[in-house]
């Protein structure tokens, strides 16, 4: 199991506000601010557990707090995503990021990556995998899955974030 320590400075509002916000929960109001412990200062905090909300498992979101974080895809994380997805992800990403408003119809994509439909879906599975790894890594954030199908177009489209974070980084 990995051991990490974090180091969070400030007043308490500050403090808390803060863990909010790496728990996904950054819009609840402060309710009360917890008194100094004996021989702390009024501006310290020694420890601050947070308790999931009832109805969910440790760890994970809150409906109200899923989707609600507004992170968006920026370099850093398409570097991180990038490097755990099988080759044929990756090509299917680059090509669909190359066609008009990141959209090409599966057809087109399948024939220019001469892949069948299963094969498509398949090596496109590898984009769970890595936004698993992605949110462990970076500490559970809720990032949209990159590459979609739209059913009613009959068409894969990218995240026109991700899509502009793989052009930063001179990859489309």
């Amino acid at each position: 199991m990995a051991n990490v320590t974090i180091t969070i400075e400030g007043d308490v509002e500050e403090v808390v506000a803060t863990l909010r916000g790496m728990a996904g929960r950054a819009s609840e109001p402060i309710t009360a601010a917890p008194t100094a412990a004996e021989g702390e200062t009024a501006g310290e905090a020694t420890a601050v557990t947070m308790m999931p909300e009832a109805g969910t498992e440790e760890g994970e979101p809150s409906e109200s707090a899923a989707g609600s974080s507004g992170i968006t895809w920026n370099a850093s994380y398409v570097t991180t995503f990038w490097r755990n997805l099988s080759d044929t992800a990756r090509q299917a990403m680059l090509r669909v990021s190359r066609s008009p408003n990141h959209t090409q119809k599966r057809a087109q994509l399948m024939h220019t990556l001469r892949l069948t439909q299963r094969e498509l879906s398949g090596s496109l599975s590898s984009q769970g995998h890595s936004l698993n790894r992605l949110k462990r890594r970076r500490g559970n954030v809720d990032l949209p899955r990159p590459l979609i199908y739209d059913r009613t177009e009959d068409a894969y489209v990218l995240d026109s974030n991700f899509a502009n974070a793989l052009r930063e980084l001179g990859m489309s």
